[in-house]
């Protein structure tokens, strides 16, 4: 199975140069923050934009994005949070689950929440999730700011050891772009799409290559 990943949109919705893989992927996971602090209507158009290009399209937001754009893009059935579904194709069938926001940043913004909050998320799943999406991520995984300075999430680190799921979306730290391990979960943290940046993956049962643009 082939997935088209993207993160922190921030506006640019100019997709020309990526539509095409992304309407020949099998599957589009987004991990949020549509826009940089805009008014929901804004974050609604371009989330819309992006998932017209392929109906097979799954998201949450960001930290930069209202909460309720959040529950419109649940309404719409785009977004995934606290949630799961499953999405087959041919014998594959895999189940995904989503994680919107991010922990509570430095300075504030719209859509954050803490380590306890996150376990009563991550208790909504069930059954564990074969991929999910995070815009949050793992502590250790695609989370250093400063070069040295962990930021990310313990308990969903935790709960990727813990369950072992093939894949792990993030995104919100666009400096730390990367392909990390935890335990049997490879963690893709893509970059920042505003900056150009995005991957694609391919699943074949529990194997899982990841490539970065």
């Amino acid at each position: 199975m082939r997935l088209f990943l993207i993160s922190d949109i921030h506006g640019n919705d100019n997709f020309d140069s990526i539509k095409d893989k992304i309407a020949e992927s099998d599957l589009v996971l987004c991990a949020g923050d549509f826009t940089m602090f805009l008014p929901t209507e804004e974050g609604l158009r371009v989330a819309e934009k992006l998932a017209s290009l392929n109906p097979a399209t799954y998201m949450v937001c960001g930290n930069c994005d209202t909460p309720d754009l959040d529950d419109l893009l649940v309404s719409k059935g785009l977004s995934i949070q606290g949630r799961s579904v499953t999405f087959s194709k041919g014998s594959e069938r895999y189940t995904l689950a989503g994680i919107g926001g991010s922990l509570h940043t430095p300075r504030p913004t719209p859509n954050t929440w803490s380590e306890n909050d996150l376990v009563k998320v991550l208790a909504l799943f069930e059954p564990a999730p074969d991929i999910i999406i995070s815009h949050q991520p793992p502590y250790g995984a695609g989370d250093t700011v400063m070069k040295t300075l962990h930021v990310g999430s313990k308990e969903l680190a935790r709960y990727l050891r813990n369950f072992s799921p093939i894949l792990c979306l993030s995104g919100h730290i666009h400096e730390a772009s990367g392909i990390f391990k935890i335990g049997q979960t490879t963690v893709v943290n893509p970059g920042s799409w505003r900056e150009g940046h995005y991957a694609t993956a391919v699943i074949s049962g529990r194997e899982c290559t990841v490539t970065l643009y």
